[in-house]
């Protein structure tokens, strides 16, 4: 009763402070509309004011499309606008997410992983998802072909993933083969190459690359699935999360190995999250945040200054609204390291944009 009282103030002081967001409101079928303004969203219900001083609830797959693209970004707008003036240090204030551009390449048909080229800014590879051969592709943010390369002797059994990063003066990218859905796999792969050159105007220089080194290993208490796989640049540490079929999936990290091709390293979990169907992750370039994807939305985590990577995902994250794609398995920080970007696994592919706001 007393959550329910607090629920009616708020309610109430929403209705007196907020500014007015009043549309036309069109139910699920489309047959049905009413004048109102959007209140606020909670218990899993958007709140909305009739004409008449009616407030009422409202499931938001009762509504339409438009109407909850139009609530996702009011919600964006303000989640926003609340951390411009009350930013937490290392946190980054997000606008609202966009489409880009069309890549251009229909080769590109599953594209699972994505990884910001450190070459050249604004530049971009990423890969299919499995029954592909060990092929990495590139382009840029006008969605331009720019070819692709094959990793020598290399043929994958699933590559879910891949991320990017510069050591001693030279960038890198890794090809994660780390899907397991029927979770009968012990060991897991990644293939680290050296960032293949390439022009910006003409595109790739190469058709195959070596592997500099592959990196086996296993999880320390079970087999799992996993397609979220990122590094934290500033001391190599690999993170992975686990999808899982329950509303739960878990936190695993690998300081990085030295070559051992008879050796699979062992991931040590760090941390259990509340986050569904988890698809993909990145970390920044400072490596003070490292953002969770799901088929959904995002949710970014912030290590403090001196803080690991345990104690960061210990601590409640900040949703990201993503912009809307159909089976978005990809995302990763651009070459600012503020910008958020994502692919789709579904033809025509987008590259979309969740930009910092200025």
């Amino acid at each position: 009763m007393r959550r329910f009282t607090a629920f009616v103030a708020t309610i109430l002081f929403l209705l007196i402070s907020s500014a007015a967001y009043a549309r036309v409101w069109t139910d699920a079928s489309g047959k049905m509309q009413v004048d109102a303004e959007y209140v606020t969203c909670q218990f899993d219900k958007i709140w909305l004011l009739r004409s008449d001083g009616r407030v009422f609830g409202v499931a938001p797959d009762e509504l339409s499309k438009a109407d909850r693209q139009y609530v996702d970004d009011l919600i964006q707008e303000r989640e926003a606008n609340r951390e411009t003036t009350q930013n937490p240090p290392g946190r980054v204030p997000y606008g609202v997410g966009r489409e880009v551009c069309r890549l251009k390449d229909a080769n590109i048909d599953e594209s699972s992983g994505v990884a910001c080229s450190r070459r050249h800014p604004g530049f971009f590879w990423t890969h299919n998802d499995s029954g592909g051969d060990g092929r990495v592709y590139l382009f840029d943010a006008k969605g331009r072909n720019l070819g692709s390369i094959l990793l020598e002797d290399v043929l994958p059994f699933d590559f879910e993933d891949m991320f990017s990063f510069q050591a001693d003066g030279k960038s890198y990218l890794v090809l994660c083969d780390v899907g397991n859905n029927g979770r009968a796999a012990a060991i897991q792969l990644m293939y680290v190459i050296e960032e293949p050159p390439f022009d910006p105007k003409k595109g790739v220089t190469v058709e195959q690359v070596p592997v500099v080194q592959t990196i086996a290993y296993s999880y320390e208490d079970d087999h799992r699935d996993c397609e979220a796989v990122g590094i934290d640049p500033t001391d190599k540490t690999i993170l992975f999360v686990t999808k899982e079929r329950t509303s739960e999936c878990y936190v695993y990290a690998l300081g990085w190995p030295k070559p051992n091709p008879t050796k699979a390293f062992s991931a040590r979990h760090i941390g259990t999250l509340k986050i569904p169907a988890v698809t993909a992750i990145d970390v920044s370039p400072d490596g003070r945040r490292a953002v969770v994807l799901t088929y959904k939305h995002a949710y970014e985590f912030v290590r403090g200054e001196g803080k690991s990577w345990k104690d960061a995902f210990s601590r409640e994250p900040r949703k990201i609204i993503m912009p809307e794609r159909v089976q978005g398995e990809s995302i990763c920080y651009g070459a600012d390291g503020k910008t958020l970007y994502l692919t789709s696994e579904k033809l025509p592919t987008p590259l979309l944009m969740v930009p910092m706001l200025k």
